[in-house]
């Protein structure tokens, strides 16, 4: 529906219509936005066509249906100005090809939520900035550690192995532990460049609290970086050339959960790390360790 602007007797006054919400445009076009998520095969073949065209016997292959089901289905994205004939194949049309890149996102980020629901249940999801939640469908290749009775050792065996594997670490985290810092001081030692974003809290218990012998021994590490972020930190996070870890609060207690880690070794998993320890770094300040 086109919007309709008035103009009054200034030339120089224009209004404009009141800004219609998201609901009632749903309202006015919801079988057209149902259908594509209703019909398997029509999201199936938006999807499919959003790589590039393809003929009907690759469609068949890829949904796994025959030309008597699909053919309809392709009359109807036609009919929608999404599909369109080319030299024999089917593609997507300009039209087509702004809407499906949408569609696979919601598929992305529902299999990111379902592949690992309970995790994204319990835990504090808005821990996270707001612009890496819209990313969130690169973590689907990611797996969930968690420590069991029967290796009650799980989450920590796994990242003293990511750091110990490391080229560099990037790390961002509001909690600290004996263990932990052990771990990162024998990386530092060994030469490897580690950079920190750290909370306010952490970073006093770095300068005067029980991690200050520790301290001492990371400042002769000429590859060692610390920073501390000015708002809260409200998850884990280690990023190194190869690896994501994730930490997240738990909703029920507001307590970090140090049961349960998010990893992967996915490059695209890897790489929203990467831009999510640049984000809080670039508002940190260096903790000064002389």
């Amino acid at each position: 529906m086109e919007r309709m602007i008035c103009v009054d007797r200034h030339p120089l006054s224009v209004r404009t219509m009141k800004e219609v919400s998201p609901l009632e445009i749903y309202n006015e076009y919801h079988d057209d936005v149902q259908a594509i998520f209703r019909s398997r095969l029509l999201t199936q073949v938006m999807i499919a066509l959003g790589s590039g065209s393809k003929p009907l016997s690759t469609l068949r292959d890829i949904t796994g249906s025959s030309s008597q089901a699909l053919i309809p289905k392709i009359r109807y994205l036609e009919g929608l100005h999404y599909v369109e004939s080319v030299k024999g194949d089917y593609a997507l049309t300009p039209m087509g090809r702004l809407v499906e890149p949408k569609i696979e996102r919601v598929v992305m980020l529902m299999g990111v939520l379902q592949k690992h629901r309970n995790f994204w249940i319990e835990h504090d999801i808005e821990g996270i900035p707001p612009e890496f939640l819209d990313e969130l469908e690169h973590l689907y290749n990611i797996e969930l550690v968690k420590d069991v009775e029967e290796n009650i050792f799980a989450v920590y065996t796994v990242f003293q192995s990511i750091l110990r594997k490391a080229s560099w670490i990037h790390g961002v985290s509001s909690i600290m532990s004996p263990v932990h810092v052990e771990a990162i001081k024998e990386a530092a030692i060994g030469s490897t460049p580690i950079e920190l974003v750290v909370s306010e809290e952490i970073a006093r218990g770095l300068v005067s609290g029980p991690y200050n012998t520790v301290l001492e021994t990371l400042k002769r590490c000429k590859k060692f970086r610390i920073y501390v972020a000015p708002s809260p930190i409200h998850l884990g996070m280690t990023v190194t050339d190869g690896y994501l870890s994730l930490g997240l609060y738990r909703r029920d207690t507001d307590k970090y959960d140090t049961t349960t880690d998010l990893i992967s070794t996915d490059a695209a998993a890897v790489s929203w790390g990467e831009r999510l320890f640049q984000h809080y770094k670039a508002d940190a300040r260096p903790l000064k360790l002389s």
